[in-house]
């Protein structure tokens, strides 16, 4: 029996393919767990920074928050909003087409384009005349809070198109709030542990296809008819 070191490139290649994706799972779970593990509040968020949202309409409201029908619901976690006012404000979440109903043909303010860091928000304004009803007393609001100093509304994440809204709470012009906004996904702990987990597997097997790629093969001396060696 001899042995020869023949290179299987084939075989390195597929290693360095299959490391480089244990690599990412490890990064990947690593980050999830360090966020699980130093991120979250006392209960379990992982939030924002508080930024001041104004505009001297009678309302602050989102572009439409598409939560798609295709993502299983039990993957759907809850989300957060803390506010701070000197005064009564209102701060709702709704269904894009109640929204828009509602706004309809008064003065409020599109929130777009929003950067977090740093923090930066562009406004698109729309002029009305007409005075809404008090946004308390409507019944479309999927979740809601109302009142000065800090606030906070929890809203469990549902399929659909959404938009978050901000008034004062009387309905007048002149929206101020600071907001910072949350969110809770049990899951992603177990997942950054599979991640972790796949990862090392991943590792695992790309050492052992790197290793038999470039390491050493097993010969048998076989004389066929012509009498040359031939490897088995």
């Amino acid at each position: 029996m001899h042995t020869s070191r023949r290179r299987r490139p084939g075989l390195i290649a597929g290693g360095v393919v299959v490391a480089a994706l244990a690599a990412l799972a490890l990064m990947t779970g690593g980050t999830g767990i360090w966020a699980d593990a130093t991120q979250r509040d006392a209960d379990g968020y992982v939030s924002t920074h508080s930024h001041l949202y104004a505009s001297g309409t009678r309302a602050i409201a989102t572009d439409s928050v598409t939560v798609g029908t295709e993502v299983p619901h039990w993957l759907f976690g809850k989300v957060r909003v803390e506010t701070t006012s000197t005064k009564p404000v209102f701060v709702g979440i709704a269904r894009k087409s109640d929204v828009d109903a509602y706004l309809a043909r008064s003065s409020y303010a599109s929130a777009t384009k929003l950067d977090l860091d740093p923090f930066r928000v562009t406004y698109v304004p729309h002029a009305g005349g007409r005075v809404p009803g008090r946004p308390a007393a409507q019944r479309f609001w999927s979740a809601s809070s109302v009142g000065s100093g800090t606030q906070a509304l929890t809203w469990k994440v549902r399929s659909g198109e959404w938009s978050l809204v901000a008034m004062n709470a009387d309905g007048s012009p002149g929206v101020s709030v600071q907001v910072a906004v949350g969110a809770k996904f049990p899951w992603v702990l177990w997942a950054a542990i599979g991640l972790v987990v796949l990862g090392a597997l991943l590792a695992a097997l790309a050492a052992r296809m790197i290793y038999r790629g470039s390491g050493p093969r097993p010969y048998r001396e076989a004389r066929p008819a012509g009498g040359a060696l031939k490897p088995v």
